[in-house]
């Protein structure tokens, strides 16, 4: 999943402008920018000042349109669970097999 796309589809499918969003979430809107162009890498904060700008949850924001459920390779999921352990967000794992 390119995250930088799928923040411009929900923030698109919003109508809203990047300085829009960037004031709702309290961010710059350059940074917004550079998320979407994937110059720049969303901590899991970030995502969570995003999401409560429509308001989505975290989750949500990044499976927004996708009729799919969100799933990650094994790097990604453990670079997550590093960040969400960072912050001391309670998590779930759900495991199934392919």
């Amino acid at each position: 999943m390119d995250i930088g796309k799928q923040l411009r589809r929900v923030r698109e499918s919003h109508q809203l402008l990047q300085k829009e969003l960037a004031d709702k979430a309290g961010l710059n809107g350059s940074y917004i920018s550079k998320l979407e162009r994937g110059l720049a890498d969303p901590t899991f904060a970030t995502l969570e000042k995003i999401a409560g700008a429509y308001p989505l949850s975290v989750p949500h924001l990044l499976n927004y349109g996708n009729p799919e459920s969100f799933s990650l390779d094994i790097d990604a999921a453990m670079d997550a669970l590093k960040t969400l352990k960072y912050n001391m967000v309670k998590i779930e794992i759900h495991i199934k097999p392919l």
